[in-house]
């Protein structure tokens, strides 16, 4: 009766056991309330639960119950080595009353005297083992092996719920990293900043100790490195990598990934130097593709010998795919960045143009007083008077059809809030302030929509920009800000740059007024111009006024011709 008793409330402390362990999903706290249970329930003096290195074929404690530090980090096993070990490739449970008659044992504590081990098994693949020792010969029954065994199958359900459960969680956290990241890479159009935070981004992603980004050269022969996150100034330098010779260039033939456990055996495998002093050791390449055509590579490397699982050759694809649009959209603002100093180019030939067309109206009126007073004058030759007025009237005809074709019409407006405008112009100039280094500050208010021509507006802040940009060359402050006044909403563009000249302050906002060594000096008459059609007023403040700033242009628009 006594043993039925001693049963019973060893099987109920197993299914108390097997609550308290099912109560929480954390992989760590799971082994550890298992291993803790199994030296509980068996009067063990210690208690360990192994897991199977499958890469490198051995055996690891995870977590331990009556071992010290130095004992779990000694214990290292190759699977079959070791009473433990033999569990674990045969998948028997195995209970020995005394292990020092057992040839199989690893004495890692001279005070064992008896063990046992059971497999832990999930979907037919052996895991790991649950291993129990006692000091005593003999400590162990059969019935305790049964235990042992039951436990042992709950875990391993329990376990793969846990692992499940941690599978989900990793996926969330990293769709949340790849989201945080695609923010990140693509909240910027200055190429080399992208460039800079993808590589970054990938290390910590991948938790690798060096990443980098290389770009394929317009013949497609080459890969060069653009940026790098972790790498010392020698790799930093490392030579242009032919694509078709190269370990990581296979990633751009293939257009498949590439994976290495140890680049240091690679054959293909370049900079083998390089790569003994950085402790370069396991290597995934992704290819970046834009439109089905490769244009780089993202490296990472590990410093320890490592196979790259699935998960995370998708995980850093998926970053690559990111990547390789944000490069994109960059090098396209770039572009468009060159166009934009074209067509400013090619505005001062316009503001030239306007200027011809003031001069036609000059030209048109003394061309109708000439012939007007022709008619009244007495000329003997007659034929040499219709000559005359035939040239007259051409020359009239001319400047009267050139004046019809050049005339500007008036703005046509929309209501739009000028905060975006105005930010949306700053990004056209992005790439300039960070080569500059120049900090922008915004201060934008709370404003009314406001009836402007977009491209006319925004013409009027880029050229204001510019100027400012122009005005420092070796870096400062651009400051932008806007607040609604009663009926007026005012907009101010500052910067600490090299100011205005005071001879020609007044003259500032008429063609053709420059203190810069290149230019027209039509920019600010486009300026004023612009603001004008819309009713509003451009006033320039420079010099020493106690506001910080060297120049400040101060734009103010009638609220009239805003929807409050």
């Amino acid at each position: 009766m006594r043993s039925v008793s001693i049963r019973h409330r060893r099987l109920a402390t197993l299914f108390r056991l097997s609550r308290v362990i099912a109560s929480t999903l954390e992989p760590r706290k799971v082994l550890t309330q298992i291993i803790n249970g199994a030296v509980r329930i068996t009067k063990a003096t210690s208690g360990s639960l192994l897991v199977i290195d499958r890469e490198r074929g051995t055996l690891h404690i995870e977590v331990a119950s009556g071992y010290t530090e130095r004992a779990i980090a000694r214990a290292r096993l190759k699977v079959g080595e070791g009473i433990t070990g033999w569990v674990a490739k045969t998948g028997i449970p195995l209970l020995v009353p005394d292990v020092t008659k057992d040839p199989r044992y690893v004495r890692l504590d001279k005070q064992i005297r008896c063990e046992m081990a059971v497999p832990l098994i999930l979907e037919d693949e052996i895991i790991g083992v649950v291993n129990v020792n006692n000091t005593r010969v003999g400590a162990f029954t059969g019935e305790d092996l049964e235990l042992l065994i039951t436990l042992a199958s709950l875990s391993a359900q329990i376990i793969q719920n846990a692992r499940l459960f941690d599978t989900v969680r990793q996926q969330v956290r990293e769709l949340d990293v790849l989201f945080t990241i695609g923010k990140s890479i693509t909240g910027t159009l200055n190429l080399e900043n992208v460039l800079n935070e993808i590589v970054k981004s990938a290390a910590q992603l991948m938790n690798t100790q060096i990443c980098s980004l290389m770009l394929l050269s317009e013949d497609g022969r080459e890969l060069a490195i653009k940026a790098v996150y972790g790498g010392s100034p020698d790799y930093i330098k490392k030579p242009n990598l032919p694509v078709a010779e190269s370990l990581i260039g296979q990633a751009v033939k293939t257009r498949q990934p590439v994976t290495s456990m140890d680049v240091r055996e690679e054959r293909g495998y370049r900079y083998l130097d390089l790569a003994r002093r950085e402790g370069l050791c396991a290597l995934l390449a992704v290819p970046m593709m834009v439109k089905g055509q490769v244009i780089g590579v993202i490296n990472t490397y590990k410093s320890t010998r490592h196979r790259f699982t699935e998960n995370e050759i998708k995980l850093l694809s998926s970053l690559a795919d990111q990547s390789a649009i944000a490069i994109e959209n960059a090098r396209l603002y770039g572009r468009m960045i060159d166009l934009e100093e074209r067509i400013r180019r090619v505005e001062k030939f316009g503001v030239l143009g306007e200027l011809a067309v003031e001069i036609a109206h000059e030209v048109k009126n003394p061309l109708t007083i000439i012939k007007m007073l022709l008619y009244g004058l007495q000329v003997e030759d007659q034929k040499d008077l219709e000559i005359i007025r035939s040239e007259i009237d051409r020359m009239n005809r001319i400047v009267t059809q050139f004046l019809g074709y050049s005339r500007p019409g008036e703005p046509r407006s929309q209501p739009v809030d000028l905060n975006q405008i105005l930010e949306a112009t700053l990004q056209l100039v992005e790439h300039r302030v960070a080569k500059q280094k120049v900090m922008v500050e915004r201060n934008f208010s709370r404003l009314p929509p406001v009836e402007v021509d977009v491209e006319k507006m925004e013409q009027a802040f880029l050229n204001l920009y510019l100027n400012a940009l122009d005005a420092m060359p070796g870096g400062g402050r651009l400051a932008v800000a806007t607040r609604r006044h009663g009926g007026e909403i005012t907009i101010t563009i500052d910067d600490t740059g090299t100011g205005i000249p005071p001879d020609i302050r007044d003259r500032i906002f008429a063609p053709f007024v420059t203190s810069k060594e290149t230019g027209l000096g039509l920019g600010l008459s486009i300026v004023h111009r612009i603001v004008e059609q819309h009713h509003g007023e451009v006033r320039v403040r420079s010099g020493p006024g106690g506001t910080g700033y060297s120049t400040r242009f101060i734009i103010r628009l009638p609220v009239a011709w805003s929807q409050t």
